[in-house]
């Protein structure tokens, strides 16, 4: 009979070790369902930093203070909560140019958060030479540079950056000096260039720090027309897809359809029209959503996007009110007591030899306080051609050797009918006074409000201007300071002729000169900015605001 085979007994150890496997791949299964469930459960790990979205820096930058960046750029980068850089030469804008914004509008655009760098004084090409023997040549940029930083310091701007004028810096000298070392020398952290950028390469975008913050570069743009809107997004794209970087945007004029400048302006070289430049500050500020700039773009000044310290706060623009006579009228001494109980003084203009006030009361005036300068010995025009040039010369000294003879210190001088040319100006220089005052100049109406401290010509000071020859009003003497005060400060130079006090013999021939002033109007004019002038406003001499008194 055959047996069946049966299958041998499972001794204890084999036992133990099944079980032993058992449980191991049990305890396996339930580890790999919890790592799952735990990945699952895990926050995301952050994307290598090649896959992020790089960082594309714009700063917005203007060439030369163009007014017409003032009134259309402005309202549109404060729509947008942005700030660009504004690069000004200081001797344009102490010039008045017309080209060119007022302080008070530089002013209001730093207070905005915007940024002031340099351009040089007069704007000068600091490739360009000026001056045969080197060293002559390489003084005069340098201080081209360096007054304009000063000028900027002087106001408060903080000046941190360049820009080169026609965007050229490169410049050696014999001994080695360059372009870009007289701008580091005059204590800017960097100057801005022109070129060297392109959206299709081989550089689409200047480095952060810059490879060389004193030739920092911008994008490639021979044209002088129009700047398109695809233009401009193209150089920051080829940026922003070729690893980001720094892409700094030039513009010049600012043009507005529908103002009668449009067409000129336009016309000029590399303009933006106001709409454009909105189109791109829209596209900017929807980065990284649908139509808008590549994501991670970011809009810095250039003092932001080369790490300077954060701007200071503007100073407060002071008022300085400086009360003038003209002629050696006899009717100004009626202004002494006046004067003398508002704690104020005055600079009187002396023509020595065509005066009706008498020596006595110039000296009375004089021991008061007030300020006796020079006006011509007989009220001559200085750019008549009915008299020689020897004959200015003497109207102008021997005016002076009178007052100096008679114990006065002249150091300011009024030019007569407020005529003044090159020749003038020199003339009054070389007789020794330290100013010459000229007629109108500021309005109450701008774009120029007042003179600024010191005056951009000590011998071409500019007063507070109004057309019309009849009576002056309370109105004509406090608008122009409460305007000056409201645009910035600055020094508000006011001339007087004829005092005419009502109840003297000679009113009404005095109501009918040149612009008079009842001496109960210049009383209340005077409580006026006693009591009530705007914030900061005080009342000065000439000699005293030019620090010559």
């Amino acid at each position: 009979m055959r047996r069946s085979k049966v299958s041998a007994p499972v001794g204890r150890a084999a036992r133990v070790s099944l079980e032993h496997r058992g449980n191991s791949l049990l305890r396996a299964f339930l580890g790999t369902i919890l790592v799952a469930l735990a990945l699952q459960a895990w926050p995301q790990a952050a994307p290598e930093a090649d896959a992020a979205d790089p960082a594309t820096v714009v700063s917005l930058t203007f060439n030369d203070a163009h007014v017409s960046a003032y009134t259309y750029a402005r309202p549109i980068l404060q729509a947008h909560a942005m700030n660009a850089t504004f690069y000004l030469a200081s001797g344009w804008i102490d010039k008045s140019f017309a080209c060119c914004m007022p302080w008070w509008q530089v002013d209001d655009l730093y207070r905005d958060g915007n940024e002031i760098g340099g351009m040089g004084t007069d704007h000068k090409d600091l490739t360009q030479t000026y001056f045969t023997d080197w060293t002559q040549d390489y003084a005069y940029k340098r201080q081209q540079v360096c007054g304009d930083w000063q000028r900027l310091s002087d106001s408060g701007y903080d000046p941190q950056t360049f820009a080169y004028p026609a965007g050229a810096y490169r410049y050696t000298y014999p001994d080695a000096s360059t372009a870009q070392s007289i701008v580091k020398s005059c204590g800017y952290r960097s100057a801005r260039a022109a070129g060297g950028l392109s959206p299709t390469g081989p550089v689409y975008s200047e480095t952060l720090p810059p490879k060389d913050a004193y030739a920092v570069r911008t994008p490639n743009n021979s044209s002088t027309a129009p700047l398109q809107l695809s233009t401009l997004q193209s150089w920051v794209t080829g940026a922003a897809t070729h690893g980001g970087g720094w892409v700094p945007l030039v513009f010049n004029q600012v043009c507005h359809n529908g103002a009668s400048t449009y067409s000129s302006c336009m016309s000029s070289s590399k303009p933006i029209d106001d709409s454009v430049f909105g189109a791109l500050l829209d596209w900017l500020a929807n980065a990284g959503q649908p139509g808008g700039a590549p994501a991670g773009t970011t809009v810095q000044t250039v003092r932001q996007a080369i790490g300077a310290p954060a701007q200071p706060t503007l100073p407060p623009r002071p008022t300085v009110v400086s009360l003038t006579f003209d002629d050696g009228d006899a009717s100004q001494y009626e202004t002494l007591p006046m004067l003398t109980a508002h704690g104020m003084r005055g600079t009187f203009y002396i023509s020595s030899s065509n005066k009706t006030i008498t020596w006595p009361q110039v000296s009375d005036l004089y021991a008061a306080g007030n300020e006796i300068g020079g006006h011509t010995a007989n009220h001559v025009d200085l750019t008549s051609s009915n008299l020689t040039n020897d004959q200015k010369v003497r109207e102008v000294c021997d005016d002076r050797q009178t007052l100096i003879q008679r114990g006065y210190n002249p150091v300011s001088f009024a030019y007569p009918f407020g005529s003044y040319d090159q020749n003038a100006q020199n003339i009054v220089q070389s007789c020794g006074y330290q100013s010459g005052r000229r007629a109108g100049g500021a309005t109450q109406t701008g774009p120029t409000y007042s003179e600024t401290i010191p005056p951009a010509n000590a011998y071409t000071i500019r007063t507070a201007y109004r057309a019309a020859t009849n009576e002056l009003q309370l109105a004509d003497l406090t608008a122009p300071v409460t305007a000056a005060a409201s645009h910035g400060g600055g020094w508000v130079v006011l001339v007087f002729h004829e005092i005419c006090v009502q109840g003297q013999s000679n009113f009404n021939s005095c109501m009918a000169s040149y612009k008079p002033v009842r001496n109960t109007t210049f009383n209340v004019f005077l409580d006026w900015l006693r009591d009530s002038p705007p914030p900061d406003t005080s009342v000065r001499t000439v000699g005293q605001v030019m620090n010559v008194a």
